[in-house]
């Protein structure tokens, strides 16, 4: 765990240390997955406070997770095409899912993203907490400047919010009727699911 500790510090000394090969990648996809875990027992109280039923709530968890790794992709994705494409720095795709994968350390937090009230907030800092990482993960593993990888990660999220408004609309529409169809129900907001738990 001291990598982990190393990419929520925003050191580089993290992506140096992780192993190239396949143990790497499998430690990389652990946080990814322990990232997901964290984000499910949020969404866990959401599905709570809705009183899903007992076998739509896995189903809803397991939903969660597989988007939950679709963006973990979607970010790889993006910043492999944009440091070779862009900067001309050429890496192996595994490289970034290496790296990209312990770049998402502060998504361990994202259960928090589901508090009533401050969670809004709390998904924008870890969004930027992770954004930040990427900007470290993309000096080491492709080789880049600051500044590179600076424009890498911010090129790899527009990208991303491009392709969320155009192709990645009705995929995200679709992702809500799913969640929903899943659930049983349509779910609403855990603060103001806990207000119409307590009448108002």
């Amino acid at each position: 765990m001291t990598l982990v500790g190393q990419a929520l510090g925003l050191r580089s000394a993290a992506f140096v240390a992780l192993d190239s090969g396949i143990t790497g990648l499998r430690f990389a996809l652990a946080v990814v997955f322990l990232a997901g875990f964290s984000a499910a027992v949020g969404q866990s109280v959401v599905l709570f406070a809705n009183r899903v039923r007992p076998r739509r709530f896995l189903f809803s968890l397991l939903l969660s997770g597989a988007i939950f790794v679709g963006v973990y992709l979607l970010w790889a994705t993006s910043l492999w095409l944009v440091s070779g494409w862009v900067f001309e720095h050429h890496r192996p795709y595994l490289a970034a899912l290496r790296t990209v994968g312990l770049a998402y350390s502060p998504q361990l937090f994202a259960f928090l993203i589901f508090t009533p009230y401050f969670g809004s907030f709390i998904a924008a800092g870890l969004s930027v907490w992770n954004l930040l990482a990427m900007v470290v993960a993309g000096r080491v593993a492709f080789d880049l400047n600051s500044w590179q990888a600076a424009a890498a990660a911010a090129l790899g999220w527009v990208l991303m919010q491009l392709l969320q408004r155009t192709i990645g609309r009705p995929v995200l529409r679709m992702a809500r009727r799913l969640r929903g169809a899943v659930a049983g129900r349509s779910l609403v907001p855990l603060a103001e699911a806990v207000r119409d738990e307590r009448g108002g």
